[in-house]
């Protein structure tokens, strides 16, 4: 019996700590560990704001190491 593999991509879910805090006009959230500041009308903007903007960190973050790989 042959096996076949499967090329997928998968999306993991990674804890980050990130601070938020309301200010007079909104919600501010923060991520020291990436250097990231986002800001919503909302918490749950503010909170899907940060989630896109770690997304684009972690993704470039594993594109850039993927490319040295092929270098």
């Amino acid at each position: 019996m042959t096996s076949q593999a499967i090329d997928l991509k998968v999306n993991a879910s990674v804890p980050v700590d990130c601070k938020f805090w309301r200010e007079d006009d909104g919600w501010i959230g923060t991520c020291d560990q990436f250097s990231l500041r986002v800001e919503g009308t909302t918490f749950e903007e503010a909170k899907r704001n940060m989630e896109s903007a770690l997304q684009d960190v972690l993704g470039a973050m594993v594109r850039s190491r993927e490319s040295r790989r092929v270098a």
